[in-house]
């Protein structure tokens, strides 16, 4: 039988692009003994290049552990997990080839008698693999074996995040999406993003240039260009998506617009562009029939604010 190995890789950037590095470990699946730990700082690069190259040096210690491995790679960005099972396209040409170099090893561990899961994680639950990202973002490289896990210190386990199901879609909460206070002076901001079917980079780097890099409540509609979109937003602000199914249709819309709107804070809302109209329409009082009109182009960015006593403000529509 082949011996089970879990991966578990991050990356990160401090800018996107900025100053990134990676982080990686394998633990032993059957009793979570930690087998190896890697980290190497990367210069300016994207969130998703630190990822990836996260991935690939997670799969390499695996493969030096035991090249014959049953192994599981846990990772919190769900775009390299989709991309890697084969779900989502990967349009990115940098992303492409590192794609193909974590095929590559992945194909390795196969030949030799082994096999690759890819499993998507919540943040909270890849806080060791973080933890190196982050060394590795400080300068640090590391390359350390513990074949038996002697010698290893308490993990750095951070309280996981909840996950439950809600409406058939998973939700999942966090302090970045948590009730905000409304201050007196202070509106509740909403962003929305027009989900694309083309490449989503563009809306990314926006929601980023728009609000830097601190975290967000981040909320996605259910369909796949949404989630794809929100994905890669995600990976610019630091935070994972909440899918609401509110989001996903037009009818819908408006009722998801007031959960946004209680919740408080600013929050980024990726849904499809006639989604976008609606809400619009909805808060401007255009009948349905004449909310085409209304400018949400596939990958473009609205931003709304409501102050207190319900007084709505849009700020800008169509940005890309």
């Amino acid at each position: 039988m082949s011996r089970r190995l879990t991966v578990e890789a991050d990356g990160g950037s401090r800018g996107n692009p900025g100053v990134a590095g990676y982080g990686a470990l394998v633990r032993d699946t059957e009793s979570g003994a930690l087998l190896a730990e890697r980290a190497e700082p990367l210069g300016k690069v994207s969130n998703n290049v630190a990822e990836y190259r996260g991935l690939i040096a997670g799969l390499e210690a695996a493969r030096d552990i035991d090249p014959a491995a049953d192994v599981l790679a846990r990772m919190d960005s769900k775009l390299v997990v989709e991309q890697m099972a084969g779900r989502w396209k990967i349009k990115h040409e940098d992303m492409r080839r590192l794609a193909l170099q974590a095929r590559e090893v992945a194909s390795a561990i196969r030949d030799a008698g082994g096999s690759v899961r890819y499993e998507w994680i919540p943040r909270a639950q890849n806080s060791d693999a973080d933890a190196l990202s982050n060394d590795g973002m400080d300068g640090l490289t590391i390359d350390r074996r513990h074949d038996d896990g002697a010698g290893v210190g308490e993990s750095r386990v951070a309280e996981s995040e909840q996950s439950s199901g809600s409406g058939g879609g998973a939700v999942t909460t966090g302090a970045a999406c948590a009730p905000v206070p409304q201050r007196s002076g202070t509106p509740v901001r909403v962003v929305l993003v027009a989900s694309s079917g083309g490449s989503s980079s563009a809306p990314a780097a926006a929601v980023q240039r728009l609000l830097g890099g601190a975290p967000r409540c981040l909320v996605t509609a259910s369909g796949d260009d949404a989630v794809e979109t929100a994905a890669e937003v995600g990976d610019a602000l630091g935070v994972d998506a909440v899918v609401d199914r509110g989001w996903s249709d037009p009818a819908s819309g408006p009722g998801a617009w007031d959960r946004v709107v209680e919740r408080g804070g600013t929050t980024v809302v990726v849904c499809p562009p006639d989604v976008v109209r609606a809400v619009l329409g909805h808060l401007l009082g255009v009948p349905a029939d004449r909310q085409s009109r209304l400018a949400a182009p596939a990958g473009s960015l609205a931003g709304v604010e409501v102050w207190p006593g319900d007084d709505v403000s849009i700020a800008f529509t169509g940005r890309t």
